[in-house]
């Protein structure tokens, strides 16, 4: 799904090899689309290690992805979420404080941040163990397969609801000031 924005600024000339990118300042809501496509990316390797450790244990690929899924968890995530809860989700509360079924909404993403927040922390310690060279099942209780599900289904109802609601309602005035939110959080990092 692709956002609709006022303004189409890219990183690249027309020349470039890198394509377009889109601009955090200038497209912030394309640049969270572009967040849950890495977070996409990152929950199909989780389930894909989960099969690759029943196969063939915790060889050096699986700590290569095990690393890799904790780090894009540890650091990008966090400051998704927050993107969204500091930022995107109160401006947009601001501007239809009488749309009671957004609140609603913005309320269940909120918890699901934090449900999946508590399911990172279980799956995190297992991940630790595998980047490390070390065993641990990822099938158990179906932990990777939950949390994966959980983090693509939330994702794309982010996307068809709030994301939307958020291309249609905003202006270019609430838009930059996200957009400048989004890139100082990544700036203080």
């Amino acid at each position: 799904m692709k956002i609709p924005v006022a303004s189409r600024n890219t990183a690249s000339s027309p020349d470039s090899l890198l394509g377009e990118i889109p601009s955090m300042q200038d497209e912030p809501l394309e640049m969270l689309v572009a967040c849950h496509g890495r977070v996409r990316a990152f929950t199909e390797t989780l389930k894909r290690l989960a099969q690759h450790l029943q196969q063939k244990g915790a060889d050096r690929e699986a700590g290569i992805a095990a690393g890799n899924i904790l780090r894009y968890f540890d650091v990008a995530a966090p400051k998704h979420h927050q993107d969204e809860e500091n930022d995107l989700f109160p401006l947009l509360l601001a501007q239809s404080p009488d749309d009671h079924q957004l609140a609603v909404l913005v309320a269940q993403l909120h918890a699901d941040h934090l449900m999946m927040g508590e399911l990172w922390l279980r799956l995190r310690e297992k991940l630790l163990l595998i980047k490390d060279g070390n065993y641990a099942d990822l099938a158990d209780n179906e932990l990777a397969q939950h949390f994966a599900d959980m983090y693509q289904q939330h994702a794309a109802r982010e996307e068809e609801t709030v994301f939307r609601t958020a291309a249609q309602r905003l202006d270019a005035a609430q838009l930059a000031q996200l957009g400048r939110s989004m890139s100082a959080r990544r700036r203080d990092a």
